[in-house]
């Protein structure tokens, strides 16, 4: 009888450690997922403005990638990993909406630090005549289009909150600050260098943060 409750003991222990082990391959599966999403949204939305690559690349295809897939992914891996609770009964955690909200945020707020980079680094000032006004008469953002004295377009537009509001119209000369490259946007006479550095650790240890109680939530519910 003694060794039958003994290796009932030792049964109970080995499954014990076996759980515990599952339990930490989960939560580091999750914690490297979550890292590798929050790298790709910053490395992305932050380089690419910084990086003088093809302007459609860092204008469109990176922030894109970097402010919407990326973060939508980090909301439906989570989801679609579950595999033995049916479709049905599976119940969405929360807490996953809000790194699909936050990401684009931090998608957001790091692309503005990379163009705060890169016209602290190859910027240069400049007086520009506004040749063209988008949205003038519209609830949309307004924008400018701007030419150097030579004739030179200054690419991309300038945006409104920029330099381009509503008391500033066509022929208008203004002084920018504005990337030779052509990547990052212009910024107006009262450009200064921001400072993003909390706001995006902020937001990172949000994201990685929520995330992984939301996947380890769902995860318990798979088992």
């Amino acid at each position: 009888m003694a060794g039958e409750e003994g290796k009932f003991a030792v049964g109970v222990e080995d499954a014990s450690e076996k759980q515990a082990r599952e339990g930490r391959s989960v939560f580091l599966r999750w914690l490297l997922f979550y890292l590798v999403c929050l790298a790709g949204i910053i490395g992305l939305t932050w380089l690419a403005p910084v990086v003088p690559l093809d302007p459609w690349i860092s204008n469109e295809a990176a922030p894109a990638l970097g402010g919407f897939l990326i973060p939508f992914a980090s909301f439906l891996v989570p989801v679609f990993c579950i595999r033995r609770v049916p479709h049905r009964q599976r119940k969405l955690a929360w807490q996953l909406l809000l790194p699909l909200v936050i990401g684009s945020v931090l998608g957001f707020v790091a692309q503005g630090a990379g163009e705060d980079s890169a016209l602290k680094e190859r910027g240069r000032w400049g007086e520009a005549k506004i040749v063209a006004v988008e949205n003038d008469k519209s609830n949309k953002t307004r924008k400018c289009t701007l030419r150097k004295p030579n004739g030179q377009k200054v690419a991309p537009e300038l945006k409104e909150g920029d330099g381009c509001e509503d008391g500033v119209g066509r022929g208008e000369v203004v002084r920018v600050r504005y990337d030779p490259e052509g990547v990052a946007s212009p910024d107006g006479e009262s450009w200064k260098p921001g400072s993003y550095g909390v706001v995006i650790a902020v937001l990172g240890t949000v994201f990685v943060g929520f995330g992984m109680w939301g996947s380890m939530r769902m995860s318990r519910q798979d088992q």
